[in-house]
């Protein structure tokens, strides 16, 4: 088995017990990334400085440090700043800028070990849905190169699934951790708003971006979580979802969704059933007004931000893709004049309204389920309608605009693709819905 084949825990055991030393597990997974570079997962690669901190990682496992990510390559979105290394987000209009300071989630990391290897790609200004809108490149899904990897964190949840690293940060606003890790086959965990620190995150929509991470499997990213939360510790959990309530959605029946996404999902509660775990219907509000309710205020607090942040030289917009200009439009439409009342005031009602239907359906059970998307991964160039690009938050948008924690896990398959299943979860329950994402995976 290749060193980059292990998951997180098996490579931290296989550290612990040196078997392998973390300059090698760092040197396998740099070279599978050079192998696979075609995948255009990272726009930055920081090889020296990974290499130092895996030799830093051996000297700390020689003296006994056996935290689980002491020496464990992983990736961090490029709208996340990393000390000496340049943050992007994937534009043109940060193509210079060097992170002074590392945000609090990169400290931790390297505070339990971890080695940085690189800084991945990302739909500009994590604008998109696709990873399409990167000023450097497409990325190519892994499982199938002519597919896209979804977005906007569509460079961590491909180098996850492509064996590159062990693990990766990314971003979700309205589903950005989420979407991907369904089309790539991994688990992705969008925490709790407020429950990670987003200071050195240059956001999109500052009441809604949440850092999360991916991982291969759900006791990796506990794991993973656990230490951006400053809790670094292995995290094994049982799959025990016996006397659990899982609800589904009224609204899920009427969506429209691909036939084969329909016959995983139906699959996965199946499974859940058999398991032990309790399955009811519960109503949530219509998919469609989160999607919309979350388009306006996410494109209103986006333009506002961004043109406070150019000011006077709004020229170097001129620079921006087509999908940030088109928010940014959209943004100042709705901001201004009448607009205001009549389509920003009602979407933040809608917001309030999803906030009390979402705590209400979880006071009746643990967790509610959905598709986290409607198709598997689609064509790259097949979605460059923005109107069917928006549509890849379809599932998710709610449970971002609640601020409850969410996961993608992988449930089957249609078509020869993964197909993820959203699990939604009250607050602060992140290593609950983890547990029934495991339990997914197993059976």
């Amino acid at each position: 088995m290749e060193i980059t084949d292990l998951s997180l825990s098996e490579l931290a055991a296989a550290l612990r017990e040196k078997r392998v030393s973390a300059v090698e597990a760092t040197r396998a997974c740099l070279d599978k990334i050079h192998k696979t570079e075609d995948l255009n997962n990272f726009i930055t690669l920081c090889e020296t400085r990974a290499m130092r901190a895996a030799a830093n990682a051996d000297e700390r496992l020689a003296r006994g440090d056996f935290s689980p990510l002491c020496g464990v390559p992983v990736a961090v979105k490029d709208n996340i700043s990393v000390r000496g290394v340049r943050c992007t987000c994937g534009s043109r209009l940060f193509d210079g800028h060097v992170s002074d300071r590392d945000a609090t989630v990169v400290q931790r990391l390297e505070s339990a070990g971890a080695v940085i290897i690189g800084k991945t790609n990302m739909d500009e200004l994590a604008m998109g849905s696709t990873n399409e809108s990167s000023a450097y490149g497409a990325v190519k899904n892994a499982l199938d190169v002519t597919r896209v990897p979804g977005g906007s964190s569509g460079g961590s949840a491909n180098c996850v699934a492509a064996k590159q690293v062990f693990g990766a940060l990314g971003t979700d606003t309205g589903g950005s951790i989420r979407q991907p890790a369904a089309y790539c086959g991994t688990v992705g965990l969008k925490p709790t708003f407020g429950a990670t620190p987003t200071d050195g995150l240059t956001g999109f929509c500052r009441s809604l971006d949440t850092i999360g991470v991916f991982a291969r499997d759900c006791d990796d990213a506990a794991t993973l979580f656990g230490a951006v939360c400053g809790r670094c510790e292995t995290c094994l959990l049982d799959g025990d979802v016996r006397g659990k309530t899982i609800g589904v959605a009224d609204e899920f029946f009427a969506a429209p969704v691909d036939d084969g996404v329909r016959c995983a999902f139906d699959g996965a509660v199946k499974r859940l059933q058999r398991a032990g775990a309790k399955i009811v219907r519960v109503s949530l509000i219509s998919f469609d007004a989160a999607l919309s309710a979350y388009h306006v205020l996410s494109s209103a607090e986006a333009a506002e931000s961004i043109l406070r942040f150019f000011g006077d030289n709004k020229s170097m917009l001129d620079k921006a893709g087509a999908e940030v200009r088109r928010r940014i439009m959209t943004g100042t439409y709705v901001r201004t004049g009448e607009n205001y009342d009549e389509i920003y005031v009602r979407a933040a009602k809608v917001r309030a309204v999803i906030k009390s239907r979402y705590e209400s359906a979880l006071e009746l059970c643990d967790a509610v389920v959905s598709p986290a998307t409607s198709s598997a991964a689609t064509k790259l160039g097949e979605k460059n309608d923005p109107i069917k690009t928006h549509n890849g938050d379809y599932f998710l948008a709610g449970a971002s605009l609640a601020g409850l924690p969410a996961a993608s896990v992988p449930c089957g398959v249609a078509d020869g693709l993964p197909v993820g299943m959203q699990i939604i979860g009250g607050r602060d329950r992140e290593r609950e819905i983890l547990n029934i994402g495991k339990a997914v995976m197993r059976y």
